[in-house]
């Protein structure tokens, strides 16, 4: 099933339900990584359900079981959810996280002049204190373990916002990036976590429930155009099954000479020199 089934006992996919998240999912998932899928809400299980009825589907009539898979509901906005994963990692896959892919997000878009506490609040809480409580919570309980995987997806939006509205959300991922090189350097050198990488995807326009909801009428289309035809548009609009692509590639043992930096996964769109 791949070179993830011999190394893998559990991997929690952060953000697990809809779009990049779901098909990175089941991309791993495909090759024997057992996973924890996290969701909004109880509201939301059913998608983490029917996540595993795919899965289970898949390896039906495989010499192979399918891998375990779990959801739990943390939601970003939840001072609370960093606790409640770890929780759920420690009672479903024996304290043991081996990959670690950060994708839950807030990803409610306002321009400059239509902001206030409350909306700058819920992006900076969902986005950042989060993420950094959440990685702080595993790694304070040992549960990331050496040579690890941790894969942040990241966006476009932090280098250059492709409309106005994007500008804040853009900037958290920014600030992801940051962490980015900052958690290469700390898990990769810690005796406890040590080999383990750290890296970002950047993604580009991708055809997802957000995009459709959230973008110009331009891009709107383009996605639309895309999950038609079910192949990316050479002009820069892709399919979460190209972004599930590269996080594979960096999740595997083959990747570990990669870490500490930024991953186009953008079609072109947007250069990291």
């Amino acid at each position: 099933m791949g070179d993830l089934s011999k190394t893998l006992q559990g991997r929690l996919h952060w953000g697990a339900t809809r779009g990049i998240g779901r098909a990175t999912a089941f991309h791993l998932a495909k090759r024997g990584a057992s996973i924890l899928g996290t969701c909004s809400s109880e509201t939301s299980m059913h998608n983490i359900e029917s996540l595993s009825s795919e899965i289970t589907e898949y390896y039906r009539g495989t010499a192979c079981d399918p891998p375990k898979i779990v959801g739990v509901a943390a939601n970003v906005l939840s001072l609370d959810t960093p606790g409640i994963v770890a929780e759920a990692v420690e009672k479903h896959f024996n304290s043991k996280i081996h990959i670690l892919v950060n994708n839950a997000a807030y990803d409610e878009l306002r321009e400059m002049g239509k902001l206030d506490d409350e909306y700058v609040r819920k992006v900076l809480v969902g986005n950042t204190h989060t993420l950094v409580m959440l990685v702080e919570a595993l790694y304070t309980r040992g549960m990331i373990q050496p040579d690890s995987r941790i894969i942040n997806m990241s966006s476009v939006s932090g280098r250059k916002i492709p409309f106005p509205a994007m500008y804040l959300v853009g900037a958290t991922k920014a600030t992801m990036e940051a962490l980015t090189r900052s958690w290469a350097d700390i898990f990769g050198k810690d005796p406890k976590t040590l080999g383990t990488t750290a890296n970002a995807l950047l993604i580009g326009a991708t055809a997802t429930e957000a995009l459709l909801r959230e973008a110009t009428p331009e891009l709107k289309n383009m996605g639309l155009a895309a999950l038609q035809s079910g192949s990316a548009v050479s002009s820069g609009m892709g399919l979460p099954e190209d972004i599930a692509n590269v996080a594979g590639l960096l999740a595997s043992e083959k990747a570990r000479w990669i870490t500490g930096s930024v991953v186009c996964a953008n079609g072109g769109s947007v250069y990291v020199m």
